[in-house]
């Protein structure tokens, strides 16, 4: 079910001297306008809105939801005070938002730039992302006074209006899960306002500076960096559903030895038992058609039949040695009964036999 709150974000900061918007500013603004309007008319401001920080609610923007607002703010009023809040009155904003961007920069430097040394952020994020917000005022004589507090940064603190999805627990690295919680889109920036005090840490009127192409450049250095690292944790997720699907289907087959799991030498110790037990069926049904004549007694002859029975269950394997077992010729012998090598139960006699002795058997006469 989506929701609609407001979140105050404060910090009480310097503001801007007053900024005459440049082109670039006003050819956005006037997507806004009903007549165009000169840079001497109006006054720029550009605030730092929301953050993937613990704010003072215990909660945490997620960053898709940070993306929604940076999405969905152009065209949204600003006002001194919510018009949906308690003490709202419903009257017209003071300004409206005009531009807004997301950047992303370590935690140290987003402690800086939102003047919070404390300022904490969650245990599973590896990178600060910090919500700006372009707005523009018309300078009229009532709102003068207001202008002037800004300036002064009196008026600095500031609150978004905005709608969300639902809530998330966030879990650190040892699987515990904190009490603060993740605020989830998808969801969109309603409004912002000027408060009294904000529960967001940083939010704040900041001076409307003009970025420097290399500021852009660095910008765009940053989101590919996001996105790149955006790539690798999903790779990760993904090899993480993979292995926790491979550790539960061994569980399932293990039956009601899927305790084994937890004992992986115990484990290791009884796979290699039943590859020995498997080996030695093998080697038996292998021996017993070998004294059937059924495989010849060549190396190559032996280690393709194994290879024929290597895939085969155990319990056809046991089944196929017994089969074997009842139907070998008289005095043969499956275990140690190698019908080439001489061995007890062999169809040939070993070489140091006296049936090969030349004198006994007259092979060398007749070869005479």
């Amino acid at each position: 079910m989506t929701m609609q709150r407001t979140k105050t974000l404060a910090l009480h900061v310097k503001a801007a001297a007053a900024g005459a918007p440049t082109e670039e500013q006003l050819a956005a603004i006037r997507a806004y306008t009903l007549r165009d309007f000169t840079a001497d008319e109006l006054v720029v401001r550009e605030v730092l809105l929301a953050h993937n920080g613990i704010d003072r609610d215990n909660e945490v923007f997620d960053e898709a939801l940070l993306a929604d607002f940076e999405r969905t703010l152009p065209g949204k009023g600003v006002f001194i005070r919510h018009p949906g809040g308690w003490n709202g009155d419903g009257g017209p904003g003071e300004g409206r938002c005009f531009g807004a961007g997301i950047e992303r920069m370590s935690f140290d430097e987003a402690r800086k730039l939102l003047g919070d040394p404390d300022l904490q952020f969650p245990p599973d994020r590896q990178q600060a992302v910090v919500l700006r917000a372009q707005a523009y005022f018309v300078k009229t004589p009532d709102n003068t006074a207001l202008l002037l507090k800004m300036d002064a940064g009196i008026v600095a603190d500031c609150s978004i209006g905005f709608s969300a999805e639902s809530y998330a627990p966030i879990i650190d690295g040892e699987g515990r899960e904190l009490t603060a919680r993740r605020v989830m889109g998808p969801g969109e920036a309603l409004e912002f306002s000027f408060v009294w005090l904000g529960a967001q840490p940083g939010a704040r009127s900041v001076k409307s500076a003009h970025r420097t192409e290399e500021e852009t450049m660095n910008l765009e250095e940053q989101l590919k960096a996001a996105k790149a690292e955006a790539e690798q944790l999903k790779a990760k997720v993904a090899d993480g559903a993979k292995a926790a699907a491979a550790l539960e289907a061994a569980r399932k087959a293990l039956g009601d030895d899927a305790a084994l799991i937890d004992a992986p030498e115990k484990l290791a110790a009884l796979v290699a038992s039943g590859k020995s037990y498997r080996a030695t069926l093998v080697d038996d049904i292998v021996t017993g058609e070998r004294h059937m004549d059924l495989i010849g007694d060549t190396d190559q002859a032996v280690a393709d039949a194994k290879a024929l029975y290597a895939d085969m269950p155990t319990a056809k394997l046991e089944a196929l040695r017994k089969h074997v077992a009842a139907r070998l010729p008289a005095g043969s012998r499956m275990a140690g009964g190698d019908p080439g090598k001489g061995a007890p139960g062999a169809k040939q006699a070993p070489q140091e036999s006296p049936v090969h002795n030349p004198l006994i058997s007259g092979v060398a006469a007749a070869e005479a």
